[in-house]
């Protein structure tokens, strides 16, 4: 592991549940040298990811300037901001775009139909990995090597979810996941809630990426299914194609390997 990685690494230890660390604490949590350590801490802050804090350190401004550049920027969050502003007006739902990260996933924009609507793992907290429709419909996309590392980390924890006990059975239902084209998941991250993920075509060189559709239980048991399946479905291919334009306007922007430029 690189210098680098082990100085970033230490950006993991902030959370909702501890967000301040001492100098001391980090050291001692990832294993330093008190040389290293400081001087590790020194530079997240001078690069504005960490900052002095009452008790030790917190996460920096450069955080949310980079946050800001990622929501004004990002082509896929572009692409998907007025389509499900569209279908949360339409339908009610509060909609979710979920991306994967490392072993990660989680909500990075949300929608919401109600201004007092409330969902468990909103934008930016990490969902449960094997829980929930957008984590399902996300590991699905995996390669089978990729599901099989994953599987020979977290075995005891895939069987818990109900996903296989076995290394067959848990590529199975995925493959189901898959085959499908949607998860509809009742009560799993949310007692209270329910609804539908389906995958968003994505190029390959991007991280995959799932639109879900969340609302309560009751209301959830009054609606036709099929219904919200589509609409989460043609959702997902309108920003397919919106993405595609994107692209095909940065290519007929971009000058032609036998364009030739003037000179003054």
């Amino acid at each position: 592991m690189s210098s680098l990685t082990k100085m970033l690494l230490i950006l993991d230890l902030f959370s909702v549940e501890k967000p301040i660390w001492s100098a001391e604490e980090i050291i001692q949590h990832c294993g330093h040298s008190r040389p290293t350590g400081y001087r590790y801490v020194k530079e997240l802050c001078d690069a504005g990811l960490l900052r002095r804090a009452e008790g030790g350190y917190s996460l920096g401004p450069r955080v949310i300037e980079m946050d800001y550049y990622i929501r004004q920027c990002d082509p896929l969050l572009n692409a998907c901001r007025p389509i499900m502003v569209r279908i949360a007006q339409e339908t009610g739902c509060d909609v979710l775009l979920a991306s994967m990260y490392g072993s990660k996933i989680m909500a990075v924009h949300q929608e919401l139909a109600h201004e007092t609507g409330q969902i468990a793992f909103g934008r930016g907290r990490p969902m449960p990995l094997f829980r929930g429709g957008g984590s399902k419909i996300l590991l699905a996309s995996m390669s089978a090597s990729q599901l099989r590392k994953l599987y020979g980390q977290h075995s005891a924890e895939i069987a818990e979810a109900g996903l296989g006990a076995t290394w067959s059975e848990f590529r199975k239902q995925l493959l189901q996941y898959r085959n499908d084209g949607h998860v509809v998941s009742i009560g799993e991250l949310d007692p209270n809630a329910a609804g539908v993920a389906v995958p968003v075509p994505v190029d390959d060189a991007l991280d995959p990426a799932a639109l879900v559709m969340v609302t309560t239980r009751t209301r959830f048991n009054l609606m036709e299914k099929a219904l919200l399946i589509d609409i989460a479905t043609n959702a997902a291919r309108q920003i397919e194609t919106s993405m595609r334009g994107q692209r095909d306007t940065i290519t007929r922007a971009q000058p032609q390997s036998g364009d030739q430029t003037e000179t003054l």
